[in-house]
């Protein structure tokens, strides 16, 4: 919870004219890295399978999925980064996260309790709903009423909601085809499973930019040398954001797979990462003093309907055990 809530802070701290199409670049060689590094240092101890052993046993199936789970993640990945770089982290981590959480409930609807399922489909649309009012209260100033004119800020508003409910869509999927590949006996399991999203990741990122360099969602189209004129600095915190977001994904697919023998409330193992969204408007108020007055308020209502829609869903799938990581 603490690193799926944490690691935006580092593209935060790159500065505003670093990119988040080159910042997307080293967050996933940086969870690479650090994915390969917990693989064969990590993976290789304990009674279970090791990580080379879960390689060879796993199925091609869920090797497949593992792979494809990477490359969603890595376009609703930089669309989360789009979205923070129009709406800051307040307000894009609630939209972004509470689409996907309800995408990834509705698809996976059987076997839910279905009052509790509907009761937290509906929490995360009103989340959704008062994040978009914050946003746009946020976006259309006093000042701009004032001037008896359009808020100059409003279309990046609504660019930056379009693409957080895009991202959130493409996310949510890729819960759904994680969980697949990760769990039963020829499951991936965390260390696997983590390497094969991460090496997915590098490559789509890197096709996935000859798109988005050039559509340009935030600032004018750029190409790739662009990369290699940022500061060492930037690159830094772009490699650690990738490695924190690696370490919070291995340490939920390692509570996934606990024994069933430790009688882990299940429910609990889908709400606790995903407070990482509460953790996450936490930073972006107290570090980097996004959103004040009502639009600050309106942000605090949605994160506390989003805190009820998640509880509600896992209470909804505590018979069927899902499972929605975090972003």
């Amino acid at each position: 919870m603490v690193c799926l809530g944490s690691w935006a802070n580092t593209f935060k701290a790159t500065g505003s004219r670093w990119r988040f199409e080159l910042f997307s670049i080293d967050f996933a060689v940086g969870a690479l890295l650090f994915s390969l590094i917990a693989a064969y240092t990590l993976g290789t101890l304990g009674s279970e399978l090791g990580f080379s052993d879960r390689m060879l046993v796993a199925g091609r199936t869920n090797q497949a999925l593992g792979l494809v789970a990477g490359a969603l993640f890595a376009l609703g990945n930089m669309l989360l980064l789009a979205a923070i770089s129009l709406l800051g982290m307040s307000a894009a981590f609630p939209l972004c996260i509470g689409s996907a959480v309800a995408v990834a409930a509705l698809v996976q609807f059987q076997g839910a309790q279905g009052l509790w399922l509907v009761a937290g489909v509906g929490f995360l649309l009103a989340a959704l709903i008062f994040d978009i009012a914050a946003i746009r209260r946020h976006k259309t100033p006093a000042r701009a009423v004032a001037a008896k004119g359009p808020a100059k800020k409003a279309p990046t508003s609504t660019k930056g909601i379009i693409v957080g409910i895009i991202s959130g869509v493409v996310l949510g999927s890729f819960f759904v085809i994680i969980e697949r590949g990760f769990r039963g006996d020829f499951g991936l399991g965390p260390y696997a499973g983590v390497l094969l999203v991460s090496i997915a990741m590098l490559v789509s990122t890197i096709v996935l930019n000859l798109y988005f360099m050039n559509i340009a969602i935030s600032g004018g189209p750029i190409g790739f040398s662009a990369y290699f004129t940022g500061q060492p600095f930037q690159h830094f915190f772009g490699f650690a954001g990738g490695a924190v977001w690696a370490l919070g994904m291995l340490a939920q697919g390692l509570a996934m797979s606990a024994p069933a023998s430790l009688n882990l409330n299940s429910a609990l193992i889908v709400v606790i990462p995903l407070l990482s969204v509460l953790l996450a408007v936490f930073w972006g108020f107290t570090k980097w003093k996004e959103y004040s007055g009502r639009a600050k308020g309106l942000l605090i209502a949605s994160a506390s309907l989003f805190l009820g829609g998640v509880a509600s869903v896992a209470v909804a799938f505590t018979a069927k055990t899902p499972v929605l990581p975090g972003s």
